[in-house]
């Protein structure tokens, strides 16, 4: 018979441990020793969260971070969930993490931070990024595309995918995952695509996507809508005349007059010969 494990004391509402607490635990033991009991996986991951933002980066200093604590703040360590005098061992948090819902487990996180510590408004980058394997192709390395908090400078929804080829894909499932109402989202050219811009505007947000040469002909007929030095040139814009109304004032030609109303205009240069004068 698989004995129950020990559960953790009830947590504060909205607190990071209430959201851990959801979390299922993947330890089936058939039992323990009476002394020493499984921790709770409150405990465990919410001692792993405090000891990755105090810079530690491997299971080894995880636990050397949870020993040091019993040694010079042992009250730290139970108001994080552990028990009196206890801090996991380095084949403890192999054993968990190994068999962990990763994916659980950053959904949760994620959530937490963005109803506590991200502004509603907070702009969003979309960018994808590879983690560098260890020991050889035991652990591979993986290829992340995330949605990181401008202000907050947290990490608030990310997804694994296969390699760079995915991104597009894992960037739709990213921004399904968190709230687009009211933010402006910024990537990286690759995303710049018509159904992401759709998804973000459906969200209620907004996009600053850039457009470079991978897409020619947007990247021309977007120098041709927004320049009209550009435009002129393709013959795709009327340039008014030299000593025509407002031409020779500050901030020519940003408000060029045309039928006696001001009218204001930006555009993106199309190249340096843009910039030079008429």
């Amino acid at each position: 018979m698989r004995k129950p494990l020990p559960q953790a004391p009830p947590a504060p509402p909205g607190s990071l441990a209430e959201a851990l607490a959801t979390i299922p635990d993947p330890r089936k033991p058939y039992g323990w020793r009476p002394q020493y009991p499984p921790i709770p996986l409150v405990g465990m991951l919410q001692l792993t969260v405090a000891a990755t933002l105090c810079g530690v980066r491997s299971l080894y200093a995880i636990a050397q971070w949870g020993r040091e604590r019993l040694e010079d703040d042992p009250a730290l360590l139970e108001s994080l969930g552990m028990p009196p005098g206890r801090s996991p061992s380095v084949a403890t948090l192999h054993r968990v993490f190994k068999a962990l819902d990763v994916a659980a487990f950053e959904q949760v996180v994620g959530d937490w931070l963005t109803r506590t510590g991200v502004a509603p408004t907070d702009p969003l980058a979309l960018d994808g990024k590879s983690l560098r394997g260890i020991h050889g192709d035991e652990v591979p390395g993986v290829h992340l595309v995330a949605a990181y908090a401008h202000e907050a400078q947290a990490v608030v929804a990310q997804m694994r995918t296969e390699g760079k080829g995915q991104e597009l894909a894992a960037a739709k499932e990213v921004l399904g995952q968190v709230p687009l109402a009211g933010r402006l989202v910024t990537g990286d050219a690759l995303l710049t695509q018509r159904e992401v811009s759709q998804q973000i505007v459906q969200g209620g947000g907004d996009y600053l996507l850039p457009v470079k040469g991978n897409q020619p002909s947007l990247q021309t007929d977007l120098q041709a809508a927004f320049s009209p030095v550009a435009g002129y040139r393709t013959g795709r814009a009327h340039r008014p005349a030299v000593g025509s109304p407002g031409i020779g004032r500050p901030g020519w030609p940003h408000d060029w007059d045309h039928g006696g109303r001001t009218q204001g205009a930006s555009w993106a240069a199309g190249g340096p010969e843009d910039l030079g004068p008429a």
